[in-house]
């Protein structure tokens, strides 16, 4: 379990559709509008966590939480508005397959594993443990070392078994329900929104994550 990392993906969003308010007696609720709840920004995220410990030889915590990325790019726009003219930069979701989800682990996770995995563990060993989807099985051991990638391997989750990742498990959730608490109005301030929320939960939270799992 302390040689696994649990990677997946997930979408987040801007707003969730219902939402709850608390106010005064002669407060205004502000307005929410959006043409229609198909059409809430959203963004997907990678995320990657492995069990935290402590080493009590050299007295150093890891909190396990290897890293959280958004799907972006930045394109210009295809059309003006008030707020911005036509052609300026705009950060939009990215389309992800394969080629984009390989890219993501080999620039992206590997790069955060090895420097974040506590290095006696990293000598020993490190699995990325990601489900069966189609697009992950490009993601091998075997491009890994022909990388040049030492010490890391991959591994599959079997297929339809979400209860298998601590993300799906409820770290995800327990990170939506902290992004949901903050006022975001575009895209850009959802990046910085799901990434603070990451790593603003508690050690314990991902902890206990893990313990269920075990269960």
């Amino acid at each position: 379990m302390h040689d696994i990392v649990h990677v997946d993906e997930k979408w987040f969003y801007l707003t969730g559709v219902k939402k709850k308010f608390y106010v005064y007696e002669d407060e205004e609720v502000a307005a929410r509008s959006i043409k229609s709840k198909n059409f809430i920004a959203k963004v997907m995220f990678l995320a990657a966590v492995a069990r935290p410990r402590y080493n009590p030889s050299t007295k150093v915590s890891f909190d396990g939480k290897i890293g959280v990325w958004p799907f972006v790019e930045v394109a210009p726009a295809i059309r003006g508005s008030k707020n911005r003219p036509k052609g300026a930069p705009l950060t939009v979701p990215k389309n992800v397959n394969g080629t984009v989800y390989k890219a993501f682990i080999l620039g992206r996770v590997v790069s955060a594993i090895i420097k974040k995995f506590p290095p006696g563990d990293l000598s020993r060993g490190v699995r990325i443990q990601q489900d069966n989807a189609s697009p992950h099985r490009q993601v091998t051991t075997s491009l890994l070392r022909a990388a040049g990638v030492e010490n890391i391997g991959v591994i599959n989750q079997p297929p339809n078994s979400p209860d298998f990742n601590v993300l799906d498990l409820g770290f995800f959730n327990s990170i939506q329900s902290l992004q949901h608490q903050k006022c975001i109005r575009s895209i850009e301030e959802l990046i910085d929104a799901v990434k603070v929320a990451f790593y603003e939960l508690p050690e314990d939270t991902l902890s206990k994550t893990f313990i269920t799992l075990q269960k």
